[in-house]
Formats: structure tokens, sequence, C-alpha cells
């Protein structure tokens, strides 16, 4: 149960450069990292252990948002079936409008109606459960 059936990570670089919040004049990065479990089991079980430590330390409880999370750049994770997306933008290369517009890009791609949705919409937050977010008061993923 540590590992999950599939596992793959890569990196969407930008065809152009274009300045970043740093005034560096960069291809902007996407990093795409999805995990595939072999039955709900198995990513509950995943979800159970991933959310007390969420990512660099950072804890956060299902269903319920919070204004900050500590050393996070912008993210989206997908929750659809059995499988688990993380999309992560740089924060040097963050902006509510580029945000909004890779998000919307993204979604076309990972998940679906029922899909389980949270973002990091900036640098360390706020975090939201966006689509579909769990009931706090359900034991599943605590």
């Amino acid at each position: 149960k540590e590992s999950p059936e599939f596992r793959t990570d890569f990196k969407l670089e930008g065809l152009e450069k274009q300045l970043d919040n740093l005034e560096r004049n960069v291809k902007f990065d996407l990093f795409v990292h999805v995990f595939q479990f072999a039955d709900m089991d198995e990513l509950n079980w995943a979800m159970k252990r991933w959310l007390p430590d969420f990512m660099d330390g950072a804890s956060i409880r299902p269903g319920r948002d919070t204004r900050t999370v500590e050393h996070v750049d912008p993210t989206i994770v997908v929750i659809d079936g059995t499988t688990i997306s993380v999309l992560t933008l740089p924060c040097p290369q963050f902006s509510v409008e580029y945000f909004r517009n890779w998000r919307s890009k993204m979604l076309t791609y990972f998940g679906s109606p029922t899909a389980v949705m949270i973002e990091v919409a900036g640098c360390e937050g706020p975090l939201m459960w966006t689509k579909n977010a769990p009931d706090p008061k359900d034991r599943t993923w605590k």
C-alpha cells in the first residue's frame, strides 16, 4: 500500500520566453504528477496519509479551505476515480489571470464532472476545495 500502481511525472515548457515576477526572461514551466491506484481503497488509504502532510509538511483537512499553506506553489489537485493528478505552477510565474487561464486549460484534460478538485490559488494559498469537496464530517480521508 505504499506506492501507486502507476506514476508519471513530466514538465510542460512554454515555447517562448516571457518575464516572470522576478523580472527574468524565462520559458514558463508547468509540472504534472499523476498517480494511479489499483482501487478506491488504495486511493482512500493514500489520501488519508497524504492530507496530514500535504505539501512540504502542511496539513490540510478534507473539505476545509485554509487561507495559507506555507511553501506551496500555485497548484491544482484533481482526484478522479482512482487517479490523483497534481499540477503545479512555479510561484515566480504566478499571476491571477495566468493561473485562471491555466486552470481552465488543464481541466479540459484532467478530471470529470465528478472529480474532486483542490486549488492553491496563489503563492502559499489560499487553499480551496473548489469542486465536489468531501463532507468535512466524512471520516474516509481522516
